[in-house]
């Protein structure tokens, strides 16, 4: 694909910089996380989000909002913001969570207008998942989420991000988990971002290492991939759906049409690039912006130190 033929479709917002945990691949309690660079606790407001979307929207067609964080449910006017996205007649509609939040919270996005849930699941034993998390929270109540989120008819999906000397000895467990549950689930390479970049290769486990830990006791096909998907899927013998995002060894930069957008309004067109720009009031300078973000976008993964929870990773 040529660079001049690429568009935004997907934009991905960050609506708070702060989360209920601190795992270990994206804000681990003893490094830091650049902070510093944004105010500590700040919440995308309702008014702003329906201002950028707006101005976005008014030159690019945007085929799904994904509100992201840090952790999205902490946010204390998330059901609004889903609403707002809804009155601007934004079709696709989804956010990813940790699963830890109030009950009820399902039902009320979903009536807002919420289409999809991602959940991350990185284990599946409470030894594996407290080691990760940083949090003494029960594993069980995580599963009961996803599943609720089923119940109420929202397309649910699970992420795991795979670290060497953590989780790779459940990808079994949880591939049968998902699996027999009817929901697809998403192996992740970890990405070289945020405050583990040093130790990177120390913890990374590659797509050909998932692949091979499923082989051993699934068969496995390609499974029908969406060409803007950033997953290639694979379907078992079972019926159990799997992708895999291989950021690094199986690079799909050419084809990204992500936007992203962090806490402040601010965008950035690309994960390896911690250029922001600010969306000007004046609508004929905005195609000069969104081409300035358009030009950050590498051709492969590099990596940023900028953690993903600050702009809608």
């Amino acid at each position: 694909m040529k660079a001049n033929t690429r568009k935004f479709e997907v934009l991905r917002v960050s609506i708070l910089s702060h989360c209920s945990f601190a795992c270990v691949y994206c804000a681990p309690k003893n490094k830091p996380d650049l902070t510093n660079f944004y105010p500590k606790i700040h919440y995308l407001s309702p008014e702003l989000l329906e201002s950028k979307i707006k101005t976005l929207t008014s030159h690019i067609q945007l085929k799904e909002v994904h509100l992201t964080g840090g952790e999205p449910t902490l946010h204390k006017d998330l059901v609004l913001l889903i609403q707002k996205l809804k009155e601007i007649a934004i079709n696709e509609i989804a956010i990813t969570s940790n699963g830890f939040f109030e009950d009820g919270l399902i039902q009320k996005m979903k009536q807002a207008g919420l289409t999809r849930m991602n959940f991350s699941l990185d284990s599946f034993s409470q030894g594996g998942f407290e080691k990760l998390s940083d949090r003494k929270l029960p594993i069980e109540r995580l599963l009961q989420r996803i599943l609720e989120a089923k119940t109420f008819g929202l397309d649910v999906k699970v992420n795991c991000t795979v670290l060497k000397g953590y989780n790779e000895l459940e990808i079994l467990d949880l591939l049968q988990w998902s699996g027999e549950n009817g929901i697809p689930i998403r192996f992740l390479e970890f990405m070289k971002m945020g405050p583990l970049q040093e130790e990177h290769s120390d913890c990374f486990y590659s797509a050909e290492e998932i692949r091979s830990t499923i082989q051993k006791k699934y068969n496995f096909q390609a499974y029908p991939t969406a060409p803007d998907s950033t997953a290639t899927y694979h379907i078992t013998d079972e019926g159990f759906i799997f992708g895999i995002i291989a950021n690094h060894t199986e690079p799909f930069c050419e084809g990204c049409n992500r936007l992203r957008m962090d806490s402040l309004g601010r965008i950035y067109g690309c994960l390896s690039d911690q250029t922001s720009f600010d969306l000007p009031s004046d609508p004929s300078a905005v195609p000069f912006v969104l081409q300035q973000a358009m030009d950050t976008k590498k051709m492969q993964f590099t990596g940023s130190e900028l953690s993903m929870k600050f702009i809608g990773g």
